[in-house]
């Protein structure tokens, strides 16, 4: 079907913001007030779109009459390519309202944004789309699956066995099955570095960053300043957790807390590639807070390919299952320069914290 005559494609403005929160719950599912407790869909729209340290971020929006009726959104952020330092769009928030669908609205959509992202210098856009989006985008819109993608999970066996067979999970964890398990999968560590919480990052990342930062091939900027926007002053409540060795900063973690759900996540981890210590320091202190928090499984996100570092290996470990089929990174180029193979095979450094998912 072709667009109707009386939609205006445009970039959205401030003004706008109402609207858009008013279409994303439907895309986003039930749970999306978790993200913005307190607060409403437009105050989380007003963060993510208007208050990023990297600009203000590209959202392609379909009107008719006085009504948002499509959106797409383009966040930019700084990703390191083999030590350069190139803008990049994460794109997403893609919601069509259904009386619309199927009129072109969303390819129109996706291309404003990404003629945007290249006016404004960037190298790549880049998404993790949905099973709907993905054949679409690599089709019709000159997008390449740059990444395959694992969802993994820990599920507590108490919470699994009494699911499956009704044996009272009180009983199984009196009988040590959860204990055994969390000694399976989770890392243990030295002693050599401290954990604490986290209340907002210092001027120490930056430092940090400077440091490791040339230890990956590809990987979000993660400066003092994004690191405070994105989960920080971002309505969601995440829980974040600092390493030290000494007085030196050995890496961070973030992770988030369903309360609905009672499922736990692994947002972020970062450490210095080779740092089996501090990635095992964070990941086991988190899981074991969440799990004692009463969570029943935890998730997280890996590559199937190119991940290697110390955090991409232990979580494999410590969420050993996967669900299928896998999810994919998609990417368009933009500038004329960059192509696949410009792309490194290793040292990729790409989490669920580097999308908008959670």
């Amino acid at each position: 079907m072709a667009i109707d005559t009386g939609v205006e494609m445009r970039l959205a403005r401030p003004e706008d913001l109402e609207e858009i929160g008013r279409l994303l719950p439907h895309v986003a599912g039930p749970f999306f007030p978790e993200r913005f407790p307190g607060k409403t869909a437009a105050d989380f729209c007003r963060w993510k779109y208007f208050s990023n340290p990297v600009g203000d971020a590209a959202v392609g929006v379909a009107v008719k009459g006085d009504r948002i009726i499509s959106v797409v959104a383009g966040t930019p952020k700084r990703i390191e390519v083999n030590c350069q330092s190139v803008l990049a769009f994460e794109l997403g928030d893609f919601i069509t309202d259904s009386q619309y669908r199927k009129q072109g609205l969303f390819s129109s959509l996706i291309q404003l944004v990404c003629s945007e992202a290249a006016t404004r210098g960037a190298g790549f856009v880049y998404v993790r789309p949905n099973e709907i989006s993905f054949p679409v985008l690599t089709k019709a819109l000159s997008f390449v699956e740059a990444q395959k993608v694992d969802a993994r999970r820990y599920v507590a066996p108490s919470g699994l066995i009494y699911r499956k067979l009704g044996l009272s999970p009180t009983v199984c964890r009196i009988l040590g099955v959860d204990w055994i398990a969390r000694r399976l999968v989770l890392p243990s560590a030295d002693g050599s570095v401290s954990v604490q919480p986290l209340v907002g990052f210092a001027a120490e990342m930056d430092e940090f960053w400077e440091r490791v930062r040339r230890g990956y091939s590809f990987a979000l900027v993660r400066d003092n300043k994004y690191l405070n926007w994105r989960y920080v002053n971002c309505p969601t409540r995440y829980q974040l957790w600092i390493a030290h060795r000494g007085d030196c900063t050995a890496g961070y973690l973030v992770s988030f807390v369903s309360p609905a759900e009672r499922i736990g996540h692994i947002v972020d981890l970062f450490t210095e590639p080779g740092d089996m210590q501090a990635a095992a320091a964070l990941l086991r202190t988190a899981m074991d807070a969440m799990l004692a928090d009463g969570v029943h499984s935890v998730h997280t996100w890996t590559l199937q390919t190119g991940a290697m570092c110390a955090g991409a290996r232990l979580l494999r470990r410590a969420c050993p299952l996967t669900y299928k089929p896998h999810l994919h990174v998609a990417m368009r180029f933009l500038d004329k320069g960059l192509t696949m193979g410009h792309l490194p095979s290793s040292g990729w450094q790409l989490m669920v914290g580097d999308f908008d998912g959670i």
